[in-house]
């Protein structure tokens, strides 16, 4: 059981460095739009929202990642025999399931719409760039959200086919 946990958070490991690295590309398209468009005001609204992005991409990435390392070594170092381990991951990943992903489906729903709302209601060029930089991380985001939502339903669909009576 200890192998499919720590498996489990390297995952989430790997996850969040593909965040980072999002949050880093973000960073970059910042730096670049502003080289060579920065008298365009709808790239500069472009810009602004990708920077704020990047550093939360960034940020949360390096954060889950270090969060993530945590609970490997905590899984390695665990004293629980294998079947309470098998009992608290199976209510956790239903936890996850259930409402682990609410926040972010809220924040990233909120963006999409405040995106094309500003997108199309704003005649200012610097706001439409801002409107479009919303809408473009709110479906990343939500993207983000899909791809782990879907590691951790086929984890739990892991956890859940495992033999109790092997463990």
């Amino acid at each position: 059981m200890i192998e499919h946990i720590y498996q489990y958070y390297q995952s989430e490991q790997n996850t969040a460095y593909i965040a980072a690295a999002i949050g880093m590309v973000f960073l970059a398209s910042t730096f670049i739009l502003f080289q060579y468009f920065e008298n365009d005001r709808l790239i500069k609204g472009l810009s602004y929202v990708f920077c704020i992005a990047g550093l939360f991409f960034l940020t949360a990435g390096i954060s889950v990642a270090i969060h993530n390392d945590r609970k490997m070594e905590e899984v390695k170092l665990s004293s629980l025999t294998n079947m309470e381990l098998y009992k608290s991951e199976t209510e956790r990943m239903e936890l996850v399931i259930q409402k682990g992903y609410r926040s972010a489906l809220f924040l990233f729903s909120s963006l999409v719409v405040a995106g094309l709302v500003v997108l199309l209601i704003s005649p200012n060029d610097l706001w439409k760039g801002i409107g479009l930089g919303l809408l473009i991380i709110g479906t990343i985001g939500h993207g983000t959200e899909a791809f782990s939502m879907q590691k951790n339903k086929a984890y739990q669909q892991k956890i859940d086919s495992i033999n109790v009576q092997n463990i």
